[in-house]
């Protein structure tokens, strides 16, 4: 193993340990921010430079969009409070992707918002209204990068290749991996506390990329930093992207995922999700345990798709009330058989259920030990009647006296979400969940 492969042993087993990053496993839920100059023909971010692009583009052609690129309604204090009414604790936006075109003002490369189109840096506002929010920053900067002639002098996996021409050249590669390196430092130096760094598409292995000494350089810039898993053998937690696994990892984790079909903006609104699919997907993260990475494509003009808006603001709502069931959770202890045949989540001595239908008979919780101090609606607190009971039964013939213990609440369907009610369970110690 080379020296560069070693993870560091403080991540060893992915997770940031650093006080200040803890903020992560409790977060939920965050906004993703796919923007750029691609938004202005409303296609993909930068993956039209492939050959194999259904949207393909010449490099030429592409390139030229960053001078129409000019955003004259972007408002990121909008964005932010946006964000904050969706019930997002964290929002990310890419300061640069796969074309190479940074958002930021950068020393390095003429290719960037300050030089081009909009003629001023769109990260320094964007990460001080979401401060003021409250929310925690989080940056995308992609490993590859398509516009610098450097990164395309060490052969990649073809699906990934460089569009502009190659030729084999290991010096010319670490004058890419230099700049690199510098546009990390210049965005964890010049634009304040930046709480995650949101890498991708590595290519290659730690070695390739030196990740322990650009990880060691950017936590000695910033200690509460978090990244994701997308720099190679240095991350803090997996991104497992458009999907919810089934088994969930048993570290910190976050699905990325789209609200159409794609992450850049595109006018087609017939691509949506609907509410229900975008809160039932929230609802299964947070239940395994993960926080949901929600795109928007913000319009050329810099503004948010009513689509997107409209989303947002129904998860917004049921948020506010019911958020307590999600934010700072639990998934709950592998156990058999099921206790409660609906989502759950947990939070020290409180149980969430999630009853996702109007209920035709009491709402039944089984075989967990403890002392029940009280049962309620979250949000309102409304008290919610309930009684416990302890039937006896056998298993295995007449000498198997088996007990069910099932704690029994009544939840008038008047009372109910329409969508997704939530009773807390609250008990008098850690409950005990059944073996």
């Amino acid at each position: 193993m080379r020296h560069d492969d070693k993870i560091p042993k403080e991540n060893e087993s992915m997770k940031a340990l650093h006080p200040e990053a803890q903020w992560f496993d409790e977060a939920r839920f965050g906004i993703f921010l796919h923007w750029g100059p691609y938004s202005v023909r409303g296609i993909e971010a930068s993956w039209p430079l492939m050959s194999h692009s259904s949207q393909h583009m010449k490099v030429e052609d592409y390139e030229n969009l960053a001078d129409e690129f000019n955003p004259q309604s972007y408002d990121p204090k909008e964005w932010a409070r946006m964000a904050k009414e969706a019930g997002a604790s964290y929002i990310v936006l890419t300061a640069k992707h796969h074309d190479g075109f940074c958002l930021f003002d950068t020393a390095t490369t003429d290719y960037n918002a300050v030089k081009r189109g909009p003629g001023r840096d769109l990260i320094a506002p964007f990460v001080e209204a979401a401060r003021e929010e409250g929310l925690k920053v989080g940056l995308y900067f992609t490993t590859i990068d398509w516009h610098d002639p450097d990164f395309a002098t060490i052969p990649i996996a073809a699906g990934i290749q460089s569009p502009k021409p190659n030729t084999y050249d290991p010096d010319r590669w670490w004058n890419f991996h230099q700049r690199f390196v510098e546009q990390l430092r210049e965005l964890l130096t010049g634009y304040g506390r930046i709480d995650l760094i949101w890498f991708d598409v590595p290519g290659f292995g730690a070695d390739r990329w030196r990740s322990s000494e650009v990880k060691t350089m950017m936590l000695n810039l910033q200690p509460h930093l978090i990244i994701n898993d997308r720099l190679p053998g240095a991350g803090d937690y997996e991104t497992p992207e458009q999907f919810v696994p089934h088994h969930p990892p048993e570290e910190w984790w976050e699905t990325c995922m789209t609200m159409n079909h794609q992450w850049a903006y595109h006018p087609d609104a017939s691509t949506y999700k609907s509410e229900i699919t975008l809160l039932g997907t929230l609802l299964e993260v947070a239940t395994k345990g993960g926080n949901l990475l929600l795109n928007v494509g913000p319009r050329p003009d810099g503004t948010w798709p009513e689509e997107a808006r409209a989303r947002l603001i129904a998860i917004g709502r049921w948020l506010s009330r019911w958020g307590e069931s999600i934010y700072g959770t639990k998934r709950a202890p592998k156990h058999y058989p099921p206790v409660f045949y609906g989502p759950m989540t947990t939070k020290d001595n409180i149980i969430y259920l999630h009853v996702r239908d109007l209920p035709r008979s009491p709402i039944e919780l089984r075989e967990i030990g403890g002392e029940v101090r009280s049962v309620h609606l979250v949000g309102s607190g409304q008290p919610l009647p309930y009684r416990t009971e302890r039937t006896h039964g056998f298993s295995g013939g007449v000498d198997g006296d088996y007990y069910v213990s099932r704690l029994r609440i009544e939840l008038d369907p008047a009372d109910c979400d329409d969508w997704n009610t939530v009773v807390a369970v609250e008990y008098d110690g850690k409950p005990v969940w059944p073996g």
